[in-house]
């Protein structure tokens, strides 16, 4: 093949394809919240500079100000929405995501959470709580302020270990300060660690993304997710003309074999978990079900609930992102729903198995079977096919991946996108 990496499957459909939305009755959508466990999301768009290969809703350069008029948006936000939430509606997690969360100031990064326990019920302790976070903001103080509210796992973006990489991502903080934040969040002691890093870089080799590895190893992380570099349409790194590594593909498994030799399982194609006391070290994790709901407060997040997606209309450029920005702050009225996709029955199906095909064990035969009444391999040939070029497998319980399946997954999961979507993305 001539190009692995053809698109990063974490969510279908992709935001792209989504659209305008008519008659939806938001209070009637979120009756199906009712009893479950459901997810929480808030976005903080912030960012100190933006990223040469960042294509995500988020703003640089923000002053105090506009930043605590955007957090007092979310709470009329999400005090509306608590108002025609079913009151049995339980929330088993909460993500703060970016954007980069804690270039909030603390007296308003403890504003947000204090939104999640007023309309939300989002309790030090009772829930799962997710942070993301940058080396440059990653402070004694902000850290202790998420200590105090009860964040159990927290994700630094450290990307590389190598300065020189670094300044051609146009990231705008050092290897020393990535090491600096790394010693005070050990310190911490949080339940969960995650860094990420990325593989592909212009210039970089096995010996430096070696280096970069070794170091992050010394911090004995949870977790590490390496992502490939990818230079899409509208970000700095595509203006100047760049290019993804032609080695990329080569990097990607000596990534996988050198945390695997460390004691590192691989759940996904990015996604690598320390193997605990005893455990296999073939085993892996259940499978996303891809049908959890998730409720996202702020202008940048997404709203999963039942067959209905939606958000704000995606954009990337500065003065694009700054005017949604500006008509999030100034908003009376944030339950009306106009922008997002209705998936089919068939769009439902096509979502759980890249959901699962591509994450864990893979798909759960019988638990298709339950909730479609049918065989996933029936109902999407290509999987077949996939078996037949040693990709995948097809076991007594589960339908999964190959180690080299799991390799090409961002060549694999493309494949799955159905007609419809594909042509709403395109244009």
């Amino acid at each position: 093949m001539d190009n692995p990496y053809v698109q990063y499957m974490y969510s279908y459909p992709h935001k792209m394809a989504y659209g305008a939305l008519f008659g939806i009755d938001l209070k009637r959508e979120v009756s199906r919240l009712s009893g479950g466990e459901n997810s929480l999301y808030f976005h903080i768009p912030f960012c100190q500079h933006k990223c040469g290969y960042c294509n995500l809703f988020s703003l640089a350069a923000q002053g105090e100000g506009q930043m605590e008029a955007y957090v007092g948006a979310m709470r009329r936000h999400a005090a509306q929405l608590y108002q025609i939430m079913p009151k049995d509606a339980v929330f088993s997690d909460l993500t703060i995501g970016g954007g980069t969360p804690l270039i909030l100031p603390g007296r308003l990064l403890r504003d947000v959470f204090s939104i999640a326990r007023e309309y939300f019920e989002i309790e030090a302790g009772k829930q799962a709580v997710v942070v993301e976070t940058s080396p440059n903001q990653t402070t004694q103080e902000k850290l202790r302020i998420l200590k105090e509210e009860g964040v159990s796992r927290i994700s630094i973006g450290v990307q590389s270990f190598q300065d020189a990489e670094l300044l051609y991502l146009h990231r705008f903080h050092t290897a020393d300060a990535a090491r600096k934040a790394m010693d005070l969040i050990r310190h911490m002691e949080f339940e969960c660690v995650n860094m990420d890093f990325i593989y592909g870089i212009y210039g970089q080799t096995k010996e430096s993304l070696a280096d970069s590895l070794r170091q992050a190893l010394q911090y004995e992380p949870d977790e590490l997710f390496v992502y490939p570099l990818y230079v899409k349409p509208q970000t700095r790194l595509f203006a100047q003309g760049a290019e993804c590594a032609k080695d990329a593909f080569e990097l990607y498994r000596f990534v996988r074999g050198f945390l695997q030799d460390a004691g590192y399982l691989p759940y996904s194609m990015r996604r690598f978990v320390r193997r605990g006391p005893g455990q296999d070290a073939g085993e892996m994790p259940d499978s996303p079900c891809g049908f959890g709901n998730t409720l996202s407060v702020g202008c940048g997040g997404r709203s999963y609930i039942g067959n209905l997606h939606f958000s704000a209309p995606y954009a990337v450029k500065p003065g694009e992102c700054q005017a949604i920005l500006r008509q999030y702050v100034e908003q009376k009225d944030f339950l009306g729903v106009t922008h997002g996709y209705r998936l089919s029955l068939e769009e439902e199906k096509r979502r759980y198995v890249i959901r699962h095909i591509l994450f864990g064990r893979g798909i759960c035969r019988e638990d298709y079977r339950k909730r479609f009444g049918g065989e996933a391999e029936k109902e999407f040939p290509l999987l077949l096919e996939w078996i037949r070029d040693g990709y995948a497998k097809m076991g007594e319980e589960y339908l999964f991946l190959t180690e080299q399946g799991f390799a090409l997954s961002d060549f694999l999961g493309p494949q799955l996108i159905s007609d419809e979507v594909r042509r709403r993305m395109e244009a």
